[in-house]
């Protein structure tokens, strides 16, 4: 009798801690976007948040509320990588194509006059 109610407690302690696991969006972390720091590129279907020095994030999903822009961290692009822990995708802005490049690697654009070349 007492294993049955010992299982029971641990069944229902369980379906409980599953029940609050569940995500939602007042739950989960925003990233809020500045206007000015913003940019679009349809032909990717991406968005561009500027993090500082020329550092940009990059997301397929905005949302507007009544405090502005925002993007939740869970959909912020990850890196692909073979560790653990995988950080946010990053990618530089050339300064003369204004196209974007993942940091560390140099503007791939064979018609850009930039100095940023291999």
């Amino acid at each position: 009798m007492l294993k049955k109610v010992i299982n029971l407690g641990l069944l229902s302690m369980l379906a409980f801690s599953n029940l609050f696991s569940v995500e939602t969006p007042s739950l989960l972390e925003r990233m809020h976007i500045d206007d000015d720091e913003f940019r679009v590129d349809s032909a990717h279907d991406a968005f561009y948040i500027h993090v500082g020095n020329n550092v940009w994030l990059v997301t397929n999903s905005v949302h507007r509320d009544d405090t502005g822009l925002f993007s939740y961290e869970r959909d912020l692009r990850k890196s692909s990588g073979s560790d653990l822990t995988m950080e946010y995708e990053k990618k530089w802005k050339c300064p003369y194509c204004y196209q974007y490049w993942p940091l560390g690697k140099s503007c791939g654009n064979s018609n850009c006059p930039s100095k940023y070349k291999n």
